[in-house]
């Protein structure tokens, strides 16, 4: 009877295993202080490790160690080393993208150049804040379903900017929705790129300069085609 029950449960626990080795959802939310301070320190140890180790790697016992927690508490609220990384990135894209939307709201109302200059500001400020988070999480892309993430951080932030441009005082654009992803599409690419290339800060400062320039060029252009198509209809 024993061995029987052993050979019956053993598919289900496996079944289990295989689950939690997969999935990309954390187990549990941290609700005191304590916990959150457990995660943040368990996030800057990922960090660290990537870095150190790339993703292949790195395990979660390097990680577990290196932010002095036992692999338990580790695995309280992570079911693998992909969960991890993947809340990892959830936190970093969507802080930058809420720091981005504010700055986008705090404009409305004004010109395409002061709206540029403020969102390039604060998103540049906000993905290099802490540049080794940026590379470190460039690594892990397709293993964590990265895409995906930025991709629904990425629809949010297009609806801010959305919002914005309709509102700016000296241009007017035809489908808004799509000039905001488009624009939101033109910064990211070279952010990354200056990223990666190890910049420093005075990279970063001229980095808004240029990321303000192209989107102030593209915008004014769009807004010009606009201009020139309504007029050829009349």
């Amino acid at each position: 009877m024993r061995g029987i029950l052993r050979k019956s449960a053993s598919p289900g626990y496996s079944h289990m295993r295989r689950n939690a080795a997969g999935s990309l959802n954390p187990r549990k939310k941290p609700q005191q202080r304590r916990s959150r301070d457990t995660i943040d320190a368990i996030f800057e140890a990922a960090i660290h490790v990537l870095l150190a180790n790339g993703f292949d790697k790195t395990t979660t016992i390097q990680i577990a160690e290196r932010a002095g927690v036992s692999i338990g508490s580790l695995y309280q609220y992570f079911p693998n080393k992909r969960a991890l990384l993947a809340a990892i990135v959830r936190r970093h894209v969507g802080g930058v993208v809420d720091e981005t939307i504010a700055a986008c709201k705090s404009v409305h109302g004004q010109t395409i150049e002061a709206m540029c200059a403020t969102m390039m500001a604060v998103f540049v400020d906000a993905k290099t804040r802490r540049p080794d988070i940026s590379r470190a999480l460039y690594l892990p892309t397709a293993a964590v379903n990265a895409d995906a993430i930025v991709k629904e951080e990425s629809s949010r932030c297009a609806q801010a900017v959305h919002d914005m441009l309709i509102t700016a005082s000296d241009a007017k654009f035809d489908q808004p929705l799509l000039v905001s992803s488009m624009l939101i599409a033109s910064i990211v690419g070279p952010t990354r790129a200056v990223i990666e290339a190890g910049g420093d800060r005075s990279t970063f400062e001229r980095l808004k300069l240029h990321l303000t320039a192209l989107t102030v060029g593209y915008l004014k252009e769009v807004s010009a085609l606009r201009c020139r198509a309504a007029a050829s209809r009349v």
